[in-house]
C-alpha cells in the first residue's frame, strides 16, 4: 500500500441510474420541459447515449453531456445546420433565450411538423460573430494630467510676481 493510498479519499461507488434521472430531469426542466413524461423521454434518450466506458471519471458529466448533444442533434437537424459550428451555438442560444417556447413539443414531432417552431427560432438566432482580423492601430500618445496643475500653476505665477506677495 502506497503512503499517498492513506490520504486519498475511498473510492465512491458510481451513481444509481434513478440519481443520473433526477439530474437529468431537473436539467430539462432547466431548460423549459415541464411535461413529465417528456422529462422522462429525454432523461432515458440521454443515458442511452452516454459512453459506456468506465473509465469516465463522473458519470454525471457524462450524462449531462450526452443531454446537451442530443439537444445539439435535434438543433442541427431542424435546423440544417453543420454540428459544431458558431450557427449552432447561436441557434442553441435563441432557443434557451424563450424564442420557441413550445420546443418541447417539437422534439417529439415527426419530422416537419415543427415548422413554425424551426422558422421562429430561425428568425431569433443572431448572427455570428465574424471572426476576429488583427489590425493595426497607431500609437497614441497619452497626455497625464492632475486636478491640482492649475493650482500649481497658479502658485507658480504668483511667486515670481513683482510684488514678491505669494498667494497664501
Amino acid at each position: 500500500m502506497s503512503p499517498a493510498a492513506l490520504y486519498l479519499a475511498p473510492p465512491s461507488a458510481a451513481p444509481s441510474n434513478d440519481l443520473l434521472l433526477s439530474r437529468l430531469g431537473a436539467y430539462w426542466r432547466a431548460l423549459g420541459v415541464s411535461d413529465p413524461d417528456q422529462i422522462v423521454a429525454l432523461s432515458e434518450q440521454a443515458l442511452r447515449r452516454m459512453p459506456d466506458s468506465p473509465e469516465s471519471p463522473d458519470p454525471l458529466m457524462g450524462a449531462l453531456a450526452a443531454a446537451r448533444e442530443l439537444l445539439d442533434d435535434w438543433l442541427a437537424r431542424t435546423l440544417d445546420l453543420p454540428r459544431r459550428s458558431r450557427a449552432l451555438a447561436a441557434a442553441r442560444a435563441a432557443l434557451l433565450s424563450g424564442a420557441a417556447p413550445d420546443w418541447p413539443a417539437a422534439l417529439f414531432a415527426p419530422p416537419g411538423a415543427a415548422r413554425d417552431m424551426a422558422d421562429a427560432l430561425r428568425a431569433a438566432v443572431a448572427d455570428p460573430a465574424p471572426a476576429s482580423a488583427p489590425g493595426v492601430m497607431s500609437a497614441q500618445r497619452i497626455e497625464l494630467f492632475s486636478l491640482l496643475d492649475p493650482l500649481r500653476r497658479w502658485r507658480r505665477r504668483g511667486a515670481s510676481s513683482p510684488s514678491g506677495i505669494t498667494p497664501s
